[in-house]
């Protein structure tokens, strides 16, 4: 291998030739610049920067050869010494041309001076001589094709690595799909040129193709379809052709776009899946969006941000998308409402590819590429009896009955897709024979239409806009109704399931609908029956033990009996529930009398695969994949199972409440049930299923309450919807939300709930408190920290009254208090609180309690805050050192409990130094793979890990980790969120000791800025704004801008007698006055040395 590299490319001669005519250009432009000068030096510093990249590897493989090429086989190396020639022939052919280049340019910038022409006339720009124009056409190809050469060569040296797996490693497909997408970009310009000129270029990129022959498995990284292609597709060959010229368009250079609408039932989205698997291999990753709501593309993004490992929402994916420089395609399906603007789905920029579906015509203007856009119509007849015959499976070859009725079924079909299949379906089931389907349908059609008619005229504002909407698809729905009235009429037991598990399906969302979220809800409630018991026992117990203490030790009891009042709330409640209706779940999901619970869970797997089966072999459902219980429904079909014409109001509440129920159920409650990441994933799944029950909820009461309006009644209507069944599946469902960061929906459904709660229970009620601390939390991810804090204060007025201090709960309460009030800036308040806790859970759990020591983890941080950080090291260590044995030492919150005697240890000597970098390493890893890349903690670890490495004096390298990161938190979080002044203030720490002052100040001085803080403080001053000011101090003393270092500190004296007892008694105060006095020396020194 050593031998392919023996002799250089020639390289050098030419990249001292390429300095010689840069030099010459640049002296032509700053005579009198003009575009072509201009596009020609940026042409020339290309070239030279793709020639001193082969330069490079060409150097490093004489002197030492790399391990990646003795590893080649003899055929690479046939493949490598081509590229090698190529390359040589290529640089010569650069050589040859730059030569005459530079005499040509020189000549001109001679004559332009000698006449001291002030104005460049149209006859002599550059753009006016044949020799420029074909001289820099020349150089484009050779430095694109170069490139495609050295591509072709780090493949080569990479193709044989391997991850954990033994498959091909991400950087070799990455490499393996960048030249093959720069190839495609270069080989369309080639043929436009004449083959005189062209020839060693097209010599090279055959031997790149042939490199290409060495790629030992798919290059395309990310493969993410709503649903698979049916194995029987038929057809739409020349429309598939249409897609696929449209997307190898070379000549457009923006994003590429291109929009199929049609009928419902017509294929568009079949044919867009078709796509995706066709020409998978031209793209780096294919993505899939739900369009068909604004709420359901911003869960879709949220999935593809997860992909990327950045931040869960639909900026920070857009972004990503944005910012891969390989190609990849993004489906946008079914974007047909008219409130959901196309424009606000697609991602910005220039990259990328995307496919559209749509039954709206107006979004076919969004197309860019091609012929823009495809209606897609009824299918050809013989495309369309090919469909349905393959559907039925019908022996081949087709006997000429067959193919006779099939055709005329197609024709009454319409030629519809969706239709055709079903027909398929019943015909292959045995419900009917090929001659007998039509009479079969059009009894089914015109029952459809009777229905239809006596809903009109018992309702005519409710149907006047259907009756005018998707007449075609009655084609769909009447062959759809054949195989449901199949699974209705049946007595068998997978039948009915099938029936019961469509109708649940229809109030799901309609993609990505999973059989787990049945199987949770039937195990969950005897798994949270057991946590209750269990809860309630251990509870007992330590409530016990309190009284025992206080009456042994003679205290005043810190444990509040329980008042008259309350008993008598709790008891009215209990009643109640006990003659309340229990809440509904299907028929499928409930447990028979004298069933173990294994034997329940296996009986429940059988049952939902066997119904699911059948709606599979009815293709009323499609399984997104073989091997996973994952299935959708067709938008059309969805529809129509929610809103048969037989369907009454009564009817769908009761569905859509039992699919409400399942959904609510499959949620384990109350935390820490369900706290692994396995659980948490499952849950932000479920976030597009929560958003569309809920609307159908919506819809259907609204129904309901119109009905009961028009029944003619001297009673007053009244709104009874939510109840204790609704204020369950509430709380459940804002979890969910909760966990896919959208705070807001959760606070107001926790808000709903507590109203509820407290109107049944009281305020001073153990559900009442629970409540309120969720409702806490939310308010706390919303950034409405004043609001937050007043919840909690009164919360534990309510405890120190009705439960006592010393009570689980209470304790619970104040920690959270205690923890927001050290956020707010009132340490001394703080820390008295904290300590009380955490001796507090001592008594209650003892020391090795997670309770107690996450009390310990958050009292620590408010010693350190305090700087004392010998006593917060302490506390941070017996919490980490704890939670590793309880939880392990990758689980969250051992690593916040590491993160804190990190930092910690880092400011206390700087012996730690080593080991906390090795800690906040480990931290941003495991951050990174459970979290992602941009999540807000992740974050944090990042800044963090750079504040280690310039304490290390590695400070270039902490300030390329730390802008990044800053930049992303700007763009995920609100302009005025706290966290984005923590992270700019540690930042310009660091520019500081780069000596990059300017950029320090600024960065600095706008992390001071007032903005930031005002939600986080009641108006006043904040600590950390104070530590941000001395960081300014920090940066005009070391410019000897002494006057305002010293107006900052006096600032800070006032800032820090603002914030009370904690802070004229904090260690800073007096390293302020001493850094004053030294200023005020300083400031006296220069004036003395600028006296004459």
């Amino acid at each position: 291998m050593y031998d392919v590299f023996a002799h250089n490319f020639g390289t050098a001669v030419l990249l001292k030739h390429l300095t010689d005519v840069r030099s010459s250009v640049e002296k032509l432009i700053n005579l009198n610049s003009e575009p072509e000068a201009t596009n020609l030096l940026e042409q020339i510093k290309d070239l030279i920067a793709v020639t001193t990249s082969i330069d490079d590897l060409a150097t490093q493989e004489r002197r030492k050869s790399s391990e990646y090429l003795r590893l080649l086989s003899p055929k690479d190396h046939v493949y490598l010494q081509s590229v090698n020639s190529s390359t040589a022939a290529i640089v010569q052919d650069c050589v040859e041309l730059i030569e005459p280049l530079r005499g040509g340019l020189d000549d001109l910038r001679s004559t332009r001076e000698r006449e001291a022409v002030e104005i460049i006339y149209q006859d002599s720009r550059l753009a006016e001589f044949g020799w420029f124009r074909e001289t820099f056409q020349d150089l484009q190809l050779r430095t694109a094709v170069l490139q495609v050469m050295l591509s072709a060569m780090n493949f080569l040296r990479h193709k044989n690595d391997t991850d954990e797996e033994g498959n091909i490693s991400a950087e070799a497909r990455s490499l393996a799909s960048m030249l093959q997408y720069e190839i495609a970009s270069v080989k369309p310009k080639l043929h436009g040129t004449s083959r005189q000129r062209t020839e060693k270029l097209q010599r090279a990129l055959a031997a790149a193709i042939g490199v290409t022959l060495a790629v030992p498995m798919s290059l395309n990284k990310h493969f993410i379809l709503g649903r698979s292609v049916k194995s029987f597709y038929t057809g739409r060959e020349r429309q598939m052709a249409q897609l696929k010229e449209a997307f190898e368009d070379t000549a457009y250079s923006g994003q590429k776009r291109f929009v199929i609408f049609g009928l419902g039932g017509s294929g568009k989205t079949e044919l867009a899946l078709k796509f995706a698997v066709d020409f998978m291999q031209n793209y780096w990753g294919v993505f899939f969006l739900d369009g068909s709501s604004r709420k359901s593309a911003a869960g879709s993004y949220s999935e593809i941000a997860k992909i990327g490992g950045v931040e869960p929402n639909e900026k920070a994916a857009k972004n990503w998308l944005t910012t891969r420089a390989l190609p990849w395609l993004l489906i946008i399906d079914n974007a047909d409402d008219d409130e959901v603007q196309l424009d606000d789905l697609l991602p910005p920029g220039l990259h990328g590819s995307i496919l559209v579906t749509s039954r709206n015509p107006a979004h076919k203007s969004y197309g860019t590429v091609g012929q823009r856009y495809l209606e897609l119509q009824s299918m050809e007849r013989g495309e369309a009896n090919e469909l349905i015959l393959r559907a039925a499976e019908e022996p081949t070859p087709y006997a000429t009955s067959a193919i006779e009725a099939a055709s005329n079924i197609c024709s009454t079909l319409g030629f519809l897709p969706l239709a055709l299949i079903h027909a398929a379906k019943a015909i292959l089931l045995g419900l009917c024979t090929w001659h007998g389907y039509l009479p079969f349908y059009e009894r089914h059609i015109q029952r459809i239409r009777h229905e239809r008619l006596q809903q009109r005229s018992r309702s005519p504002s409710q149907h006047r806009k259907r009756s005018n909407e998707d007449d075609h698809s009655m084609n769909v729905f009447s062959s759809y109704e054949i195989l449901y009235q199949s699974l209705e009429s049946s007595h068998l037991q997978s039948y009915q399931d099938a029936v019961e598990l469509l109708h649940l399906f229809s109030y799901l969302h309609f993609q990505n609908i999973r059989l787990d979220i049945f199987i949770n809800a039937a195990n969950n409630p005897s798994i949270e029956a057991d946590y209750t018991k269990k809860e309630a026992i251990e509870l007992q117990n330590n409530l016990a033990k309190l009284r025992k203490r206080a009456k042994a030790n003679h205290e005043s009891r810190t444990v509040r009996s329980i008042s008259w009042s309350k008993w008598l709330r709790t008891l009215v409640h209990q009643v109640l529930r006990h003659f309340d209706t229990p809440a509904l779940l299907p028929a499928i999901l409930k447990c028979p009398d004298g069933l173990d619970a294994e034997t329940f869970r296996e009986e429940i797997q059988d049952r939902l695969n066997m119904a699911l089966a059948v709606l599979v072999s009815r293709s009323l459902v499609m399984k997104l994949d073989r091997h996973e219980n994952r299935c959708s429904m067709h938008p059309l079909v969805h529809k129509w199972v929610r809103e048969r014409p037989e369907m009454s109001a009564s009817q769908q509440a009761l569905w859509c409440q039992l699919a409400a129920t399942t959904l609510a159920t499959s949620v384990l409650f109350p935390p820490p049930l369900g706290n692994t990441e396995f659980d948490r994933s499952m849950r932000r799944e479920l976030r597009q299923h929560v958003i569309h029950v809920r609307e159908c909820q919506r819809t259907v009461d609204e129904r309901l309450m119109k009905n009961r309006a028009l029944r003619r009644s001297v009673w007053p209507v009244i709104e009874t919807n939510f109840g204790r069944h609704r204020a369950v599946e509430a709380v459940r469902f804002s979890r969910i939300y909760s966990e896919c960061t959208d705070y807001n929906e959760a606070f107001q459904l926790q808000s709903k709930v507590r109203t509820f709660v407290v109107n049944a229970l009281g305020e001073d009620h153990q559900l009442s408190i629970t409540i309120s601390l969720l409702l806490a939390g939310s308010l706390w991810d919303l950034s409405r920290v004043s609001e937050c804090t007043k919840l909690l204060r009164r919360l534990y007025e309510i405890c120190a009254a009705s439960l006592g201090l010393d009570h689980p709960l209470s304790l619970k309460v104040s920690d959270s208090l205690a923890s927001i009030l050290f956020f707010q800036g009132h340490l001394a308040e703080s820390l008295a609180l904290h300590q009380a806790t955490v001796d507090g859970m001592v008594t209650l759990y003892g020391e090795e309690n997670e309770n107690t020591l996450k009390a310990k983890n958050n009292l620590a941080r408010v010693h350190r805050t305090f700087m004392d950080d010998e006593k917060a090291a302490e506390l941070h260590l017996t919490a980490w050192e704890g939670m590793r044995r309880l939880l392990g030492e990758a689980h969250m919150d051992t690593l916040d409990c590491l993160e804190g005697l990190a930092m910690t240890r880092l400011r206390l000597d700087a012996k730690y130094h080593i080991e906390c970098h090795d800690h906040m390493q480990f931290i941003l890893d495991e951050r990174r793979k459970t979290l992602g890349k941009e999540q807000n903690f992740t974050l944090i670890a990042v800044c963090n890990l750079g504040q280690v490495k310039s304490a290390l004096g590695h400070h270039e390298e902490a300030a390329k980790i730390m802008e990044p990161t800053i930049r992303i938190a700007e763009r995920n979080l609100d302009e005025d969120h706290f966290g984005i002044s923590w992270g700019k203030c540690h930042y310009g720490r660091v520019l500081v000791q780069l000596q990059r002052y300017e950029e320090a100040e600024e960065i600095l001085t706008e992390a001071a800025d007032m903005r930031y803080f005002r939600k986080v403080t009641d108006g006043g001053e904040h600590p950390d704004r104070i530590f941000v000011m001395w960081c300014l101090a920090s940066c005009f003393k070391e410019q000897k801008k002494f006057r305002e270092a010293l107006e900052t500190c006096e600032l800070i004296v006032q800032a820090l007698q603002s914030i009370g007892r904690g802070g004229t008694k904090h260690k800073m105060a007096e390293m302020v006055h001493e850094e004053i006095a030294a200023l005020k020396l300083s400031i006296n020194s220069q004036l003395q040395a600028s006296e004459p």
